[in-house]
């Protein structure tokens, strides 16, 4: 049995990482087949497989990056950033949703979710002429 603990200062942020019920950690356990406990201000996870038990620390420090930026934590977020630091891509989670594109009237910011978003974005800022294709809800009409 693999166990890897961890110390987080902030109490907020656990409950920002975690989810509603939870939710959140509910995705990563499932998938990973690992477990998530919160102590106060401790984290441990274990599980029988040492990697899984890594892919899941990884994952969660990097889910602590974008809440510690303010962004909302949803089960589609853990999952796009479970595939990330799956592919070693775990350093453009870091990239994710700095570039605010304009403000609405309620005060919600305009920004890219994902990697190809981000790129999508700076290929609008560098060129006259942008057209992107692919699948419907990507949020190509969104952010153009």
């Amino acid at each position: 049995m693999a166990e890897i603990t961890m110390h987080i200062d902030s109490i907020d942020l656990i409950m920002g990482i975690f989810g509603a019920f939870d939710e959140n950690m509910k995705v990563l356990e499932k998938t990973l087949d690992v477990t998530v406990l919160s102590r106060e201000t401790e984290l441990k996870v274990t599980g029988s497989d040492p990697a899984n038990v890594e892919l899941a620390m990884q994952t969660i420090k990097s889910l602590m990056q974008l809440a510690e930026r303010g962004e909302s934590i949803g089960t589609q977020t853990v999952q796009y950033v479970l595939g990330l630091v799956k592919d070693g891509r775990q350093n453009q989670v870091a990239e994710i949703g700095k570039d605010v594109v304009c403000i609405t009237a309620k005060g919600k910011p305009i920004k890219a979710k994902t990697v190809g978003q981000q790129t999508y974005m700076k290929a609008i800022g560098k060129n006259t002429v942008t057209i992107g294709v692919g699948p419907a809800g990507t949020g190509k009409t969104y952010l153009a």
